[in-house]
């Protein structure tokens, strides 16, 4: 490990500066670079000492005690991010790195997540419905639930991030102006995804009765709690009809409640699947979401559940 210089030759210097001459005519004198002289200077004025600071061995971490403390209430208060957090440190006399802030976030166990949720959650009338069902959905036994929803999915789909060269455009080719939008509609359960469709276009009020009635009901035992979301389409008499013509009952969702169906979990998955396959024709379309469906596992199914708050079995 190199050893600093010794303090005599600092002290020699900073008094030939003191004395007038230029940081360079120093350095050359005393055969040091300019940058040894100037940083000593600056040493001097801030600390009014040229000593040598510590090389290697044990340094406390700058962000400990009082400084910690700040930024663990700092974090809490309010949004922000790491870079804005070193800033407002640097305002405060911390000078410390994104590095240092972004290893003092994960210590404290804090990850990078998604950040948006419906605001219409905080309404007092949603937020009723919202607490209320909370308060029931581990009670209930899982292995009767049917988490039904549908979404979209299209033959111009196509991984949104990939690799290249560093300076270089990544340039992946997607159609944009035709491509055929499908709907997707499923149920899920504690242990398989159920009843899968595909309707070629946008789903309707009409078409989701027809999916209750000629898809989903045959699957349907007495017993079975059927879970669907808010949607008019939803809400059809026919749909009821059937449903508990069946022996199942049927329950709705609060509003603005996604995160309580535990079926997105698996629209995301299957979603990032078939941007991978790339697909640009409806039928190879339908064929691979077929395929898909393979790849979710018995306990993926219950471990979508738990992470929704459903009681495990």
């Amino acid at each position: 490990m190199t050893r600093p210089y010794s303090s005599d030759l600092r002290e020699r210097a900073m008094a030939r500066v003191a004395a007038g001459e230029t940081i360079r005519v120093v350095a050359a004198a005393l055969r040091i670079s300019p940058s040894c002289v100037s940083k000593w200077s600056g040493r001097l004025r801030a600390t009014g000492s040229v000593s040598a600071g510590q090389i290697g061995g044990y340094k406390p971490r700058v962000l400990s005690g009082a400084h910690a403390d700040w930024l663990r209430a700092r974090m809490s208060s309010a949004p922000f991010t790491l870079r804005g957090l070193a800033a407002e440190l640097a305002e405060r006399g911390v000078k410390v790195d994104y590095r240092s802030v972004w290893e003092f976030a994960h210590r404290e166990g804090l990850s990078f997540k998604k950040t948006v949720v419906a605001a219409e959650q905080t309404r007092p009338d949603v937020a009723r419905k919202r607490a209320r069902w909370k308060a029931y959905q581990d009670r209930i036994d899982r292995r009767r639930l049917v988490f039904i929803d549908e979404t979209w999915v299209k033959t111009n789909m196509a991984p949104l991030r990939g690799r290249s060269p560093r300076g270089q455009r990544l340039r992946a080719m997607v159609p944009y102006g035709h491509w055929k939008t499908m709907t997707f509609l499923a149920a899920l359960r504690h242990d398989r995804i159920d009843a899968p469709w595909v309707v070629d276009g946008p789903i309707n009020g009409e078409l989701f009765q027809l999916y209750i009635q000629q898809i989903l009901v045959p699957t349907l035992s007495p017993g079975d709690i059927v879970v669907l979301d808010n949607l008019g389409s939803h809400k059809s008499h026919a749909v009821r009809s059937a449903i508990r013509a069946a022996g199942a009952r049927l329950f709705f969702l609060p509003p603005y409640s996604p995160d309580l169906n535990p079926i997105e979990q698996v629209f995301a998955k299957l979603k990032h699947l078939l941007r991978k396959a790339s697909e640009r024709t409806v039928e190879n379309t339908w064929r691979r979401a077929g395929e898909l469906l393979d790849l979710f596992p018995s306990g993926e199914c219950q471990n979508y559940l738990t992470n929704a708050g459903y009681a495990s079995v």
